[in-house]
């Protein structure tokens, strides 16, 4: 507890990344200089024994549990408050949905059916917690029983908005997780939500906007997600909707597009291809083995392995002699849309070819 006492009251004036690093290089030597009987000593003890005996954690910038993800942004957290499986810091694969507030039911729609697809696919999903779309990815990525972490913008014992407490506590019971930054006990205050989300995106190795009007605060997770170097997708939208006018001004701008979960599954398979292996053995110890060779058909297995539910359903529609689009489609009920997307990616992975009479073929 002193430790965490001391990080406290030491790095409130060393916010910026650099100051932070070296607060915690010298942060031994520098500890014995905090005061531990002074006023405000006392009254940040009290707060983090209150937050402990809540069921609370605190995990610090010098905590080996603190994610690496945070600290290479401009300004890190000094420390974040959780509430449930804190182990999901750790997680490899994260994907941030966010949107508007004032949520179209076809924005709450695309939402739940991403974070579904995603979670389903392993991937873990971040959100901001709000009404509308936030809220939406949420209950998408809880359907599936996915992974999922809230970032909110008040204290953490401190639900907001007052509405979504009960999905808060069945997330948590679902072993989901809950982050804040800010002290216990602290309210909504405007200013604290474009600073939270820059915490979402750098968890994350995607952000998706679902809506966004011309000045939403989801453009300010854009503008985030661009300065820490992440892929960020849109969601078009209907041109002459509000809420559509920030993601189609983000897609003008250059942002991905996003039709579909798969579309945001592949480009993150594609640029961190590593992490998709580390999530199939998150929260396991590697253990070293001798692997005898394996018999013809456990190699075929073996090679399938790494294929996605939507790879494999098109290797045996091939297999069975669905070649064409139209068979492939009738054989694995994919959506056009989703279809013509694993077709492509797995031309490029050099899983299947297009031959002639534009039959698909298997590489072997």
């Amino acid at each position: 507890m002193e430790n965490k006492l001391a990080w406290i009251l030491l790095s409130a004036k060393n916010r910026t990344n650099k100051k932070m690093r070296a607060l915690a290089k010298d942060f031994d030597k520098k500890k014995k200089s905090v005061d531990f009987t002074g006023e405000e000593a006392s009254l940040l003890c009290n707060s983090l024994e209150k937050a402990i005996r809540s069921g609370y954690s605190l995990v610090t910038y010098i905590d080996k549990e603190y994610p690496e993800e945070l600290r290479n942004i401009a300004y890190p957290p000094p420390y974040l408050f959780t509430r449930g499986n804190k182990k999901l810091l750790e997680y490899p694969i994260k994907a941030t949905i966010v949107g508007s507030r004032e949520a179209t039911p076809y924005g709450m729609n695309v939402a739940a059916n991403f974070a579904h697809e995603l979670a389903d696919n392993g991937v873990c999903i971040v959100s901001g917690g709000a009404r509308g779309i936030d809220t939406a990815a949420i209950r998408g990525a809880m359907r599936q029983g996915g992974n999922v972490i809230v970032v909110i913008g008040t204290g953490i014992d401190v639900d907001y908005p007052k509405e979504n407490a009960e999905l808060f506590a069945s997330l948590v019971a679902k072993g989901g997780l809950i982050v804040s930054e800010f002290p216990m006990g602290m309210g909504p205050l405007k200013e604290n939500f474009p600073v939270r989300n820059r915490v979402m995106t750098a968890l994350s190795d995607s952000v998706t906007i679902v809506e966004a009007a011309q000045r939403s605060g989801a453009l300010i997770s854009a503008s985030h997600a661009l300065e820490q170097g992440k892929v960020v997708f849109a969601v078009p939208g209907n041109i002459d909707s509000p809420n559509s006018a920030g993601t189609n001004a983000l897609l003008r701008d250059g942002a991905s597009f996003a039709l579909s979960g798969s579309d945001i599954l592949y480009e993150m398979m594609d640029r961190v291809p590593e992490k998709f292996r580390l999530k199939d053995n998150f929260g396991e110890e590697a253990e070293e083995e001798v692997v005898p060779e394996a018999l013809p058909e456990e190699k075929e297995k073996d090679e399938n392995e790494h294929l996605s539910p939507f790879e494999k359903s098109v290797v045996n529609a091939i297999k069975t002699g669905k070649e064409t689009y139209e068979e492939i489609l009738e054989y694995t009920q994919m959506e056009a849309s989703r279809l013509t997307s694993v077709l492509t990616i797995m031309e490029i992975k050099g899983i299947i070819k297009l031959a002639f009479r534009n039959k698909y073929k298997l590489n072997n």
